[in-house]
């Protein structure tokens, strides 16, 4: 890889997940300070973000080329409310990602597949969990006192795999959706499946929905993020 591609991976792998207008700007600087080892001209250097945009998709597409065969990929997914585009570092192993994570012990990780599992199955497709509930599954499943089952989930949190609302819930992270979608997929079903799953997909992006509008058809159930069923209102 080149030194741009060597320090836009490492960035974006400290990060795991960054909009595409903080990244756009975030690459302008990488180019402006690399210029002299990647003997970029100054026409290069002097472009506008819209301008920015291919050759920053050149170097996403490089970095891929490199880091698939070692399980891991740059991906794109869009806010669930905002729409907006963002690009996340995930695991790209198709079989079972959570197993592969490294920075856990088996029961650890037997505990988040177990919060998973409650935030996925809760009433009326939430898709939450109340912090309270995960810290109690955590002093449960690990023997935990609850001070360090709440240091336990806001590392869970720093790490990734979810997000807390204000009103301290727990909500999967857009890196977890894009990391576990074939787990999630495959663990629980979707609503398009004859025997009825639970996970919901997009009529218009056929990407995961847990925050979204979702409405019956006659027998079919539809699913929306919030921008997407705006296009497909219109």
């Amino acid at each position: 890889m080149s030194e741009i591609d060597r320090v836009l991976l490492t960035y974006l792998r400290s990060v795991k997940a960054i909009s595409h207008g903080s990244l756009i700007e975030k690459f302008s600087y990488i180019l402006t300070n690399l210029s002299n080892s990647e003997d970029l001209s100054n026409q290069q250097l002097d472009l506008s973000n819209q301008q920015l945009e291919p050759l920053l998709d050149k170097h996403i597409a490089s970095i891929n080329t490199n880091i698939t065969q070692h399980g891991f990929k740059i991906d794109r997914r869009k806010d669930e409310i905002s729409g907006v585009l963002y690009f996340v570092f995930i695991n790209s192993i198709s079989d079972d990602v959570i197993n592969s994570s490294s920075n856990y012990t088996v029961p650890e990780l037997d505990t988040i597949k177990r919060i998973i599992a409650e935030l996925v199955e809760a009433y009326g497709f939430q898709f939450s969990i109340g912090r309270v509930n995960a810290k109690q599954r955590v002093a449960s499943s690990l023997n935990k006192s609850l001070a360090e089952a709440d240091f336990f989930v806001d590392r869970l949190i720093d790490d990734g795999w979810f997000v807390s609302t204000k009103d301290e819930r727990l909500l999967l992270s857009i890196r977890a959706l894009s990391e576990l979608k074939t787990y999630l997929v495959d663990t629980f079903g979707t609503t398009a499946d004859a025997d009825g799953g639970i996970m919901h997909l997009c009529q218009h992006c056929k990407e995961l929905v847990t925050l979204g509008k979702t409405k019956l058809e006659g027998d079919i159930r539809l699913s929306f993020h919030y921008k997407c069923y705006d296009v497909y209102s219109r």
